[in-house]
């Protein structure tokens, strides 16, 4: 990922880019054409398809062979610099037709009218009534401008032979079950000589990343959000903010879980029990072979003092609003986002985004036979159920300063390295300068 300071130049220069692009539109969506819906496509994706990075190249080139009006060509990038990619290339004025995005969608395309909503691109007030009420995260003033893949969201991942040998038939379902039965697992592995951690945060590890979904999940079950209504104040130095960490620290401080130990890797070795993120997650807890067949479910996640909500994330497409052709983007966009291609994604345990209720009957088949087929989706469409798109809509404002500044500050504040006000003291000074300067 580039560091803070790059990342906030790519973005001043975008806006101020596109700003000046289309200083003389006159429509909302930009200065694209409609076209006449046949032309050549430039798509931007990173492999998506998570374990199986050939499979967005087989997709377009399926795509490619079912039709003769339009031809998409794949730009296959890396997730380390994919992002920051597209955004020099669009500032400069070179960019995709189509790319992949976070749910969400980055709040400087969408100021800067980069974005071309979905009813210029060919969808239908009928094709997106299809979607789940969490394609809200893609709307701004009043338009959707991004098309759903699929959703992600945080949930508990759990070895059951580890909890069935010390002594528990199920999951634990509050924050107080979890510490408990974290706590026990913790310290009679160390007597019997195992020495395996209760639970690990995801992000507290190799991959710090992952502190932002995290975090950010159990500051929504404590009750708390990350800005104001208006998106004007960033309001994590709140109670609610001050019982997640304290009781996130309380792992550590405990002795509970060890700072430094990688969740995921020690999950699949076996010496952590438990440890949260999103379902997706699934694919490289499965890559672990014969040490974790078997051996390991999902669980929604403990409900907190207030809820049971967990972030929310995945992906979708979006497209330019200064492509030469918006119907020819819509056309792929509408194929690769479609009902179809979303059932097969469920290979990868990805949310379908769509209402089953409103598919065709050859689709909710498809995704019935996948659903039934696999225990896990029944605790995944559960923990999808508690959730809203309200904290996805909040995080999008002040996105990169927050997650730099999480990065830094969580993992300080819950490790005990920095008192917890002050942890979220530094949140809300660093995340307020940056919705100052949005206004």
């Amino acid at each position: 990922m580039a560091p803070l300071r790059r990342r906030l130049l790519i973005a001043v220069s975008l806006a101020s880019a596109l700003a000046l692009s289309g200083s003389a539109c006159t429509s909302p969506g930009g200065s694209g054409a409609a076209g006449d819906g046949k032309g050549t496509i430039d798509f931007w994706s990173m492999p998506y398809w998570i374990g199986q990075d050939n499979k967005v190249k087989d997709l377009v080139a399926e795509f490619n062979a079912s039709q003769d009006q339009v031809k998409v060509n794949l730009t296959q990038l890396e997730w380390k610099d994919g992002r920051d990619k597209i955004k020099q290339a669009i500032a400069a004025g070179n960019g995709p037709d189509v790319w992949l995005m976070n749910n969400g969608l980055e709040l400087d395309y969408l100021k800067a009218d980069a974005l071309a909503p979905l009813d210029s691109l060919g969808y239908t007030t009928a094709d997106t009534d299809r979607y789940l009420d969490l394609a809200q995260v893609n709307e701004y003033e009043g338009k959707l401008y991004g098309a759903p893949l699929y959703f992600d969201v945080g949930v508990m991942v759990y070895r059951k032979d580890i909890l069935k040998k010390y002594g528990y038939d199920r999951p634990p379902t509050t924050w107080d079950e979890l510490k408990a039965q974290a706590a026990d697992i913790t310290k009679k592995s160390a007597a019997d000589g195992s020495k395996i951690s209760g639970w690990q945060f995801k992000g507290m590890d190799d991959h710090v990343n992952a502190i932002n979904s995290t975090w950010e999940s159990f500051l929504c079950q404590a009750g708390g959000g990350l800005t104001s209504p208006d998106y004007t104040k960033s309001t994590q130095n709140s109670e609610a903010g001050r019982a997640a960490m304290e009781y996130m620290r309380s792992f550590y401080k405990d002795g509970v879980s060890p700072v430094g130990t990688s969740a995921l890797n020690g999950f699949i070795d076996g010496k952590v029990a438990m440890f949260p993120f999103f379902q997706s997650v699934i694919a490289n807890v499965e890559a672990g072979g014969e040490k974790t067949k078997g051996k390991w479910a999902v669980a929604p996640m403990p409900k907190g003092p207030k809820s049971g909500c967990s972030m929310v994330g995945g992906h979708s497409l979006v497209a330019s609003a200064r492509s030469d052709d918006l119907r020819a983007a819509g056309t792929f966009m509408k194929w690769l986002a479609s009902p179809e291609r979303s059932a097969q994604y469920m290979d990868f345990h990805a949310i379908f985004p769509y209402r089953t209720s409103k598919v065709s009957p050859q689709v909710k088949a498809a995704f019935d036979k996948k659903f039934q087929s696999e225990p896990n989706w029944f605790p995944i469409m559960e923990q999808l159920s508690r959730n809203s798109p309200d904290l996805v809509l909040q995080d999008r404002h002040a996105w990169a300063t927050r997650w730099e500044a999480q990065k830094a500050s969580i993992v300080a504040g819950v490790g005990g390295q920095v008192p917890v006000d002050k942890a979220l003291a530094s949140i809300d000074d660093q995340v307020g300068k940056a919705l100052n300067a949005e206004k």
